[in-house]
């Protein structure tokens, strides 16, 4: 009988000594990770940091609508706005674990401004080929205006490099390659004022690639911004025939979208 108890109290005493060891070395994993945004604009690269601990397994998805992963899961580009949703799942031989952030994305506050005021640009900007009237090759955007029969032409003139446009490109007005003039064309009820300029005033104009579409590069997203620029404010009196000048104003411009092929 005592045989009986004390076997017994060795098997209880084994099955606790074997429940405790295996409790106490579970690990499960947990999740955790940040965004460098959480309100980006539309085709914005948001950097993923992975905070989690003892995974063995860490895997994103996207919820929302277009996007673009980084194959090692260190970015990701929301390809439209609205709102979206990353998940990160993680695991190892212990358990599993998952951890969810809300990102809202904008779309791009295309507008110019001139003057001070502020106008949006209407559509994609485009490359115009003018060369069969003398000109060149140069960048197009309309603005609209209210009440106005036809919206203002803004127009960027880059003397190009080895492209047309190039991955990340600054124009300046040093002479070199890079050298560039803007203008502008306005109408109002059906008569024509124009601003130009000689590109010698000293601000810049910078576009860079900001989306390199793998498909095709006429899907490319660019930022074009021209900061500040003086233009030559008037119109063309062709009793002289001559552009008269009744003062200047100044223009500055952000833009995120395509650049259309030539039109």
């Amino acid at each position: 009988m005592k045989k009986t108890i004390r076997g017994l109290l060795i098997l209880m005493m084994t099955a606790v000594v074997l429940t405790s060891c295996s409790s106490d070395d579970k690990n499960p994993p947990t999740a955790g990770f940040t965004l460098s945004e959480t309100n980006p604009v539309q085709w914005d690269k948001v950097t993923i940091s992975n905070q989690a601990s003892d995974a063995t397994t860490v895997t994103y998805s996207v919820t929302g609508g277009n996007y673009e992963l980084a194959t090692d899961n260190t970015s990701v580009v929301f390809l439209e706005e609205g709102n979206f949703t990353v998940t990160q799942s993680v695991s190892n031989s212990d358990g599993t674990d998952t951890s969810s952030v809300s990102v809202t994305v904008d779309s791009p506050d295309n507008m110019y401004t001139l003057d001070g005021t502020d106008l949006p640009v209407k559509d994609n900007a485009f490359w115009y080929d003018a060369s069969a009237m003398g000109g060149t090759v140069y960048i197009r955007m309309l603005g609209d205006v209210a009440g106005q029969d036809n919206p203002n032409l803004i127009k960027l003139y880059p003397v190009s490099g080895p492209n047309p446009i190039e991955s990340t490109y600054t124009w300046s007005d040093s002479g070199d390659i890079g050298t560039y003039d803007a203008g502008m064309t306005a109408n109002y009820a059906g008569f024509s004022y124009d601003w130009t300029t000689n590109g010698d005033s000293g601000q810049d104009l910078k576009i860079e690639l900001v989306y390199e579409d793998p498909n095709s590069s006429d899907d490319n997203i660019y930022d074009i911004t021209l900061t500040s620029y003086t233009l030559n404010y008037g119109n063309w009196d062709f009793s002289i025939p001559a552009f008269v000048s009744d003062g200047t104003k100044t223009l500055s411009l952000y833009y995120r979208g395509k650049i259309d092929p030539v039109k």
